[in-house]
């Protein structure tokens, strides 16, 4: 079965967080105070799965799970986003964008600055969601409403003793999993990674920050102690 993939993407203004006037940056050499001419554009990249079966109909949509962010700051124009658009094709290019879908997310980053008067105090955040089609068994579409349902009582963090005592691995790529499935990525052959208990491999710093939340291996719920 082919796997399709589905681009999605939301622009809006957020109020800055710890704004501070006297922050500055340099314009062809001369300092501007930030909130009268400069604003920043931020670009949230986020991954996630559609897991069906579609002989069955049934469809389970995953959490999604940030894997890149990229952010620039520019001069107000009164052409906001006309101005840069080469700057932001080429940013939206190294986040994986396609050609196709890039017109339309500048066509509305642009459509939203002109309805802006002023830019004082906040930003532009552009998230940008990638879903990747998965086929999966009933049984396990099933298996991933019910884990969805008790996230709630896997929001307890492993203890900091537990997370210490992981072992680590250089991957050499033999299993038949080789992505981490806390951000998606491959898992490279001869790069260091992580075993949990249960057996399952992961990048050393996703796991270890996944752990710091909950409990819980994010492949088969295998319960690490808690930090209660």
């Amino acid at each position: 079965m082919p796997i399709w993939i589905k681009y999605s993407s939301c622009v809006n203004f957020k109020p800055q967080e710890n704004h501070q006037e006297s922050q500055r940056h340099m314009i062809n050499g001369q300092p501007l105070h930030e909130e009268d001419s400069m604003l920043r554009v931020l670009f949230s990249l986020y991954k996630f799965y559609f897991l069906g079966n579609l002989t069955g109909g049934s469809m389970f949509t995953t959490r999604p799970v940030k894997i890149n962010s990229k952010e620039t700051c520019i001069p107000i124009t009164s052409s906001l986003v006309d101005d840069h658009d080469q700057e932001f094709k080429e940013i939206l290019t190294v986040m994986g964008v396609p050609g196709r879908k890039q017109s339309k997310i500048l066509r509305k980053m642009a459509s939203l600055a002109r309805s802006k008067g002023t830019f004082s105090g906040i930003f532009m955040e552009v998230e940008l969601l990638v879903g990747t089609y998965q086929e999966i068994t009933e049984a396990d579409i099933a298996r991933a409403e019910r884990e969805s349902m008790d996230i709630e009582a896997g929001q307890i963090p492993a203890t900091k003793s537990s997370i210490d005592a992981l072992e680590r691995v250089v991957f050499d790529g033999s299993s038949s999993t080789r992505d981490c499935t806390v951000c998606m990525e491959e898992i490279e052959a001869g790069s260091e990674a992580t075993r949990m208990p249960c057996s399952h491999v992961y990048h050393s710093d996703c796991i270890v920050q996944w752990l710091q939340t909950s409990h819980l291996c994010p492949l088969c719920r295998y319960h690490m102690p808690g930090d209660l």
